[in-house]
């Protein structure tokens, strides 16, 4: 039996078992898509990554091969799977401020800083894509909230930087805290659009310094 080494990180955090967490299959070679896929289903975690490694001249070139699964598909590109596997990479032998990662949606290149005593991960995503801009009342009601919820001085509209979001203004940070979210109301409403999720965002900030 085939044996595969993976770790377990905690992303978008400074403190152990908190943050978004992420499995990593180190080197996955000889795996196949449907395997990934059972795999990334057993780890139950919102995503699981499947590095590749190549012959060094191509990843020079083009990057380290990795691969995005949650646990019902795979994704061309996430977002804390992509910092968290070029710190893992980082961390085993990739000696440089800069990892490059070659994605389904193509080359994401992460560079890393040391941040108040932390490391710190920034990626280049692709150029944004914009897509339809959706009915505040029809996305209101998907979400269980007032429309007067919404922040009405910005459309809602899909944005897809590599995975299609519909990106929805809130008016307060009070509500982004408290919100109960419908995932059979939400997924509903996905069913009928361009975006795959919901992503919202509010103009407040808990530090009122940014």
């Amino acid at each position: 039996m085939r044996r595969y080494s993976f770790i377990k990180l905690d992303v978008f955090t400074r403190r152990p078992l908190q943050g978004n967490q992420l499995a990593v299959l180190t080197d996955a070679r000889g795996l196949t898509s449907a395997q990934m896929q059972a795999l990334a289903r057993e780890m139950r975690l919102s995503e699981t990554t499947f590095i590749l490694p190549r012959d060094r001249a191509i990843e020079k070139k083009r990057g380290i091969k990795v691969r995005i699964f949650t646990t019902d598909e795979e994704l061309p590109f996430a977002g804390h799977p992509t910092l968290g596997t070029a710190f893992a990479l980082r961390g085993r032998g990739v000696k440089k401020n800069e990892v490059v990662l070659d994605l389904t949606v193509g080359s994401i290149p992460v560079s890393f800083s040391k941040r108040n005593g932390a490391v710190f991960g920034e990626m280049r995503q692709r150029d944004p894509e914009f897509g339809v801009t959706h009915s505040p009342e029809a996305v209101a009601r998907a979400l269980a909230l007032p429309v007067s919820a919404l922040d009405s001085r910005f459309p809602v509209q899909t944005v897809s930087t590599g995975v299609p979001f519909t990106i929805v203004p809130l008016a307060s940070l009070e509500t982004l805290r408290t919100i109960a979210f419908d995932f059979r109301r939400a997924d509903e409403y996905m069913q009928t659009s361009d975006a795959k999720f919901f992503y919202l965002v509010c103009r407040q900030t808990e530090d009122r310094a940014t």
